[in-house]
């Protein structure tokens, strides 16, 4: 009797345990309809940066700012170079970014719609639209 209910508890904290794991990710809710649906306009993303919040909002920013450019002809190349260096008690982080456009008689303007950060995950989002 107590091999049944012992395995009764067994089975029963199992199932709960994979019932946990299948709930669905509240970042997916609040997350905006332009990301999956940008209309005309593109979008960009980045996940945690070294230098901060604000160095991540400026590249998902400049990666949907090089999305709309492609599509109109805009060639972009964006090199990132970093290097890191631990030493016993200290960490150094040094990064040099350059960037190279080849343009075919176009000017893309653009301008940011939104911006929209997930908690969960700390990516941001950015939403560019092209100015006519």
């Amino acid at each position: 009797m107590h091999k049944a209910l012992l395995s009764g508890c067994l089975l029963l904290l199992a199932l709960g345990g994979c019932q946990g794991s299948s709930r669905p990710d509240p970042s997916l809710d609040a997350r905006p309809d332009w990301i999956n649906n940008p209309g005309d306009g593109v979008v960009g993303s980045a996940g945690t940066h070294a230098d901060g919040r604000h160095a991540q909002e400026e590249l998902a920013i400049s990666r949907a700012r090089t999305r709309l450019a492609a599509r109109f002809g805009v060639s972009v190349e964006n090199v990132l170079t970093m290097r890191e260096r631990a030493n016993n008690d200290s960490y150094t982080v040094t990064s040099d970014s350059r960037t190279r456009q080849v343009i075919k008689s176009n000017e893309v303007k653009a301008q940011v719609r939104a911006i929209w950060r997930d908690p969960y995950r700390d990516v941001i989002w950015a939403w560019v639209y092209p100015l006519e």
